[in-house]
């Protein structure tokens, strides 16, 4: 076996010793947020997650890095005024439901709206252009309670609360956070109560 192929096998091993670790110490009875990768080249590879949120949190925690530190992550410097910032999403947060940002291009279109209790944020691709009959172009779908980001952006000048936010996302949602499809090849991530999916 290779050298870096065993250093792979080495650092996913020490990453699911940790992962299994947080998992056990964790309530059962809390949010999971689960994450299935299929691959579907010619090996056809897939990745299962489950992880309880809590275990998240407390990493949230744990981290302690030149741009996160104490659950928040450092987004650009002290001159992104959090409170403009605030007051911003306000504006977008109330607002009715419509779509804010639409880019079209040969190659894809981009859509990110405001729908009930979620931003959303959809990229269509074509797989050969836009007039291509082609419709395996990677499709991409993300949607994010209003609540997290409201959590995400309690922080001070400059950065943004990712523990905030996870916390929120496990008190406020169980659903579809991000869906990705690709040809064969598909991600999904979601949340719910159940430790364990098919």
């Amino acid at each position: 076996m290779k050298r870096a192929s065993l250093a792979g096998w080495a650092a996913t091993g020490a990453a699911a010793v940790v992962a299994t670790g947080l998992a056990l110490a964790a309530p059962a009875d809390g949010k999971w947020i689960h994450i299935r990768v299929i691959d579907g080249d010619d090996k056809a590879t897939s990745v299962k997650v489950n992880m309880p949120v809590t275990a998240l949190v407390s990493m949230a925690d744990v981290i302690q890095d030149e741009h996160i530190k104490d659950g928040h992550i450092q987004i650009g410097h002290e001159g992104v005024d959090a409170a403009k910032l605030r007051d911003v999403w306000q504006s977008l947060r109330t607002a009715q439901d419509m779509e804010f940002i639409t880019v079209e291009s040969d190659d894809e279109d981009v859509r990110v709206a405001k729908s009930g209790r979620f931003m959303i944020a959809k990229v269509n691709g074509r797989g050969h252009g836009r007039n291509s009959v082609d419709t395996n172009g990677e499709q991409v779908q993300v949607r994010v309670p209003l609540e997290v980001v409201d959590a995400l952006l309690d922080a001070p000048d400059g950065q943004l609360n990712i523990k905030s936010a996870l916390e929120a996302l496990a008190s406020q949602h169980s659903g579809e956070l991000v869906t990705v499809t690709d040809g064969s090849s598909k991600v999904r991530i979601w949340i719910d109560d159940k430790a364990e999916t098919d």
